[in-house]
C-alpha cells in the first residue's frame, strides 16, 4: 500500500505543548483507499487515469492505493470484495474516534456501475462531499440519500434492460 502525502516536508511534528485536541485537529480528517485488483474494464480504466487527481487534491485526506498483492490478501478475508472493485474506501476518523451511531464511512463500489460516464461522474461527486466536510458533519448522509438514490435508478435500468422495455433508458431518466 502506497501513502501519498501532499508534502510530507511540511507535516506537523507532534509538540509537547499542543493538546490532543489541536493534534487531531491537524491531522486529515479521511483516509480514502482505493481497492483495485486488476479487473480490466472500462471504470476500472477510468479510474486509474484519474488516481493523478486523487494525489492532487488530496487536501483533506490521506490516501491509500493498494497494491494488487494487497487486494489478493484483502479479498482471502473479504471475499466480497471480488467483483464489486475498483473500489473506494473511505472511512471518516472523526466520526470514528467519535463512535458515531451513523457510521464512521463507506465503500463506494465502483465496479458495479456498468456506464463509465455515471461511475466518473459518481466519483468526481464523492470527493466533492469529503472536500465540502465540515468539522462535525456526517459524512455518511449525503452518501446514503444520493447513492441509494442512484442505485434504485440503476436498479430499474437493469429491470429495464432484463425485460426488454419498449421505454429502455429513456423511462428511467
Amino acid at each position: 500500500m502506497t501513502q501519498y502525502e501532499t508534502n510530507p516536508s511540511s507535516a506537523p511534528a507532534a509538540d509537547l505543548m499542543t493538546s490532543p485536541a489541536e493534534q487531531y485537529a491537524e491531522r486529515k480528517r479521511f483516509d480514502v483507499f482505493v481497492i483495485d485488483a486488476g479487473w480490466k474494464s472500462a471504470v476500472a480504466d477510468m479510474l486509474r487515469s484519474n488516481l493523478e487527481l486523487l494525489k492532487r487534491y488530496q487536501g483533506r485526506y490521506n490516501l491509500y492505493i493498494l497494491t494488487t498483492d494487497q487486494c489478493a490478501e484483502l479479498a482471502k478475508f473479504h471475499p466480497s470484495v471480488l467483483g464489486n472493485e475498483p473500489s473506494v474506501l473511505v472511512i471518516d476518523r472523526e466520526a470514528q474516534v467519535a463512535n458515531r451511531p451513523q457510521g464512521f464511512g463507506f465503500k463506494l463500489n465502483l465496479g458495479m456501475i456498468r456506464d463509465v460516464t455515471t461511475a466518473n461522474a459518481i466519483l468526481k461527486w464523492v470527493l466533492a462531499v469529503v472536500a465540502e466536510q465540515k468539522p462535525g458533519s456526517d459524512l455518511t448522509e449525503p452518501i446514503r440519500t444520493v447513492l441509494h438514490k442512484e442505485g434504485f435508478r440503476g436498479a430499474i435500468d437493469i429491470l429495464a434492460d432484463v425485460t426488454h422495455s419498449p421505454f429502455g433508458e429513456a423511462a428511467t431518466h
